[in-house]
């Protein structure tokens, strides 16, 4: 080999040996020194981690019917780096989507490296959204909150946000329970953004929320609604609720409310129908506090039924005030007193019991203080403190004026007259379930004091029957049944006058039935009527049907009442009470055939539960109105049927069908 062959040799062999060198050496700069940022750096750049979202937990009623629930649904994003934006791409994802087209214009045009389009898309958009397979267009598993009962119990369930996060009632209080966990998805994405498939994807199962289960009884709920709902419309009122518990266990079985909450689309309410008024709202309860005063002084001997009281005709200075009767009475007995309603004799009642002894046996009664009940939001109330009454506090709070208390602590006041003297703790949820049937948290009946013996309020029952039977509240006697209860009228404060209001008032009433054996106690409240003002007009009639109808669902023997008077009380849901399961009204065969038939347009959803059948109307754009509860048996309009977007399918439920 010449010379110049062994030059060249030799000069690419060292060539190579430099290269060599420089390529260990980089190798070893980006293993060594750079290594953990480069890592890390990758990560970003090729992995995604997605989170699979748990689905929200049910919250049921006390026979398992649905108030809420979770149906599957889609987020869709976008990512303007990579999107293509066309004419003919935007306008089929505005149509898709059901959005502007400058909004997805402006998505496309953003700075952002990732813009939501829609959450909580429905299926049939988001799938049609997929199979578009637009480059920088991506959709991700979400659930969104559906309440199929719709504005029924509202402002008790309350809302969840886009989110999925309870916000306002029980789905904020047990927001936690119903949640769950997500699991995460750890996907590798190419140069592109592209998903790859990886043997590594870890995929944890999310924990699925809980099932929170309701004392609340759907059929006694829709009663009640229908109930405020035609009183409001009769005496122009302002407003209004119904709120009713078992006496002797506390459990809360409707608390309805108007004005109403969609809580499908709570956005479109008015900020004061999101309040649970029976816990954040309170009024003078006027009337209604007589029988507590008057069940303090026969406690205590200062009273017996039979004593009788100078009504001073009806008007009494007091330090230079006049308290006024509704009427000009005389002399009255004790039980008079409460069964004609005299403000002036109750008076005289409380100035004999004293500013200390009646402070402190109302507030025995839970007024001035909040009930406990588990729902957010519950106020204490207005209730100075004793201590601080002069004579004409003592006076005004003995028939209603001065303080001031929310209903629920009303209706858990006459509860304890029901319940032989004791303060039973309200509750309105049973049991949370896990999702795999554990039972996690189980309310009971707990007692909380008794501020007065049974032989008392033995006592003050009877008075309060004949404030039904022959007194001020005339109206909210049923037929067969013993009613005891007691009317209230107080007027309100006018906010810029900071005076009691010439027209504005509260009619209310509280009681409870069979007097003599108490099943249920009922408070009615309405706010401004017009029509007419007095508790025993307005309040007593809504008091009447509702209870009347409870009672049977009950298994009460209720005397036969007017065809019309039963039209109006009947619910239209087919939900069971707690003894009357509806039977379905299609035959056998009906049934098997309206299963097995296929459709096209309207789904069938004859023979599917509330969930699958909320499914299938939520996958093609239609609207629920729910009846019932367990499995579809009837719906309008028929399977197959033309409907537009956004239509309503009538479903109704029924429980007996397996």
């Amino acid at each position: 080999m010449s010379d110049l062959s062994r030059y060249r040799v030799a000069g690419f062999a060292a060539l190579f040996l430099v290269l060599q060198l420089i390529v260990v050496g980089r190798a070893a700069q980006l293993t060594l020194l750079e290594g953990e940022p480069l890592r890390v750096l990758a990560g970003r750049q090729h992995e995604h981690t997605v989170e699979l979202p748990p689905q929200r937990g049910a919250i049921t009623d006390r026979v398992g019917q649905r108030l809420a629930l979770s149906v599957e649904a889609g987020n869709v994003y976008l990512r303007p780096r990579e999107f293509r934006a066309t004419r003919e791409s935007a306008l089929q994802l505005s149509q898709i989507l059901g959005l502007e087209r400058g909004a997805v214009d402006s998505a496309a045009k953003s700075s952002k490296p990732f813009v939501w389009l829609k959450r909580r898309a429905p299926r049939r958009e988001w799938e049609a959204v997929d199979k578009l397979a637009l480059p920088g267009v991506g959709t991700e598993l979400a659930s969104r909150r559906v309440y199929p009962q719709g504005d029924m119990a509202a402002q008790l369930l309350g809302v969840a946000n886009i989110d999925g996060l309870g916000v306002e009632g029980l789905e904020l209080k047990f927001n936690t329970a119903l949640q769950g966990e997500a699991g995460v998805v750890v996907e590798e994405w190419d140069a592109h953004g592209r998903p790859m498939l990886s043997e590594g994807m870890r995929r944890p199962v999310p924990r699925q929320g809980d099932r929170v289960e309701l004392t609340i009884d759907s059929a006694l709920q829709h009663v009640a609604e229908k109930e405020l709902e035609q009183t409001i419309d009769e005496f122009k009122a302002a407003g209004g609720l119904i709120l009713a518990l078992d006496p002797h266990t506390g459990e809360i079985l409707a608390m309805a409310q108007e004005p109403r909450l969609n809580p499908n689309s709570p956005d479109a309410s008015h900020l004061d129908a999101w309040r649970n008024k029976a816990i954040t709202d309170c009024f003078e309860p006027g009337s209604t506090m007589k029988p507590f005063v008057v069940a303090t002084a026969l406690e205590l001997g200062e009273v017996r039924p039979t004593d009788r009281f100078f009504c001073e005709n009806g008007a009494y200075s007091v330090g230079g005030r006049t308290v006024r009767d509704h009427e000009p009475y005389g002399w009255l007995t004790v039980s008079e007193v409460i069964q004609h309603s005299s403000n002036i004799c109750a008076a005289k009642i409380g100035e004999r019991l004293g500013r200390d002894r009646l402070g402190k046996s109302l507030h025995a009664f839970g007024f001035g203080r909040p009930t406990g009940v588990d729902l957010p939001g519950e106020i204490a109330g207005l209730f100075p403190d004793p201590q601080k009454w002069g004579r004409i506090h003592v006076v005004t709070n003995s028939f209603g004026q001065g303080s001031t208390v929310t209903a629920m602590q009303l209706a858990r006041a006459y509860a304890a007259l029901a319940n032989g003297g004791q303060m039973m703790r309200p509750f309105v949820v049973r049991k949370v379930v896990g999702d795999d049937g554990s039972v996690l948290l189980e309310n009971h009946s707990q007692v909380e004091g008794r501020p007065i013996s049974a032989a008392t309020a033995k006592t003050i029952t009877g008075m309060m029957q004949l404030v039904v039977e022959a007194g001020t509240a005339t109206k909210a006697q049923i037929p067969g049944v013993p009613v005891a209860g007691k009317t209230g009228t107080a007027q309100k404060v006018d906010p810029k006058t900071r005076r009691y209001s010439a027209t504005d008032r509260i009619a209310s009433f509280a009681g409870f039935a069979p007097a003599n054996d108490p099943r249920i106690v009922v408070v009615v409240v309405i706010d401004r009527p017009r029509n007419a003002h007095y508790g025993g007009q307005v309040a007593a009639p809504a008091f009447k049907r509702f209870t009347e109808y409870a009672l049977e669902t009950m298994g009460v023997a209720v005397a036969p009442q007017p065809d019309a008077e039963k039209d109006r009380a009947k619910p239209k849901s087919s939900a069971p009470g707690k003894l009357m399961p509806q039977p379905p009204s299609l035959p056998l065969a009906t049934f098997q055939v309206a299963m097995q038939s296929p459709a096209a347009g309207v789904p069938n959803l004859i023979g599917h539960g509330m969930r699958e059948a909320m499914l299938l109307l939520d996958e093609r754009g239609f609207q629920a109105q729910v009846e019932g509860w367990g499995v579809a048996v009837e719906q309008d309009p028929a399977p197959g049927a033309d409907l537009p977007v956004g239509g309503a399918v009538r479903v109704r439920f029924d429980s007996t069908v397996r």
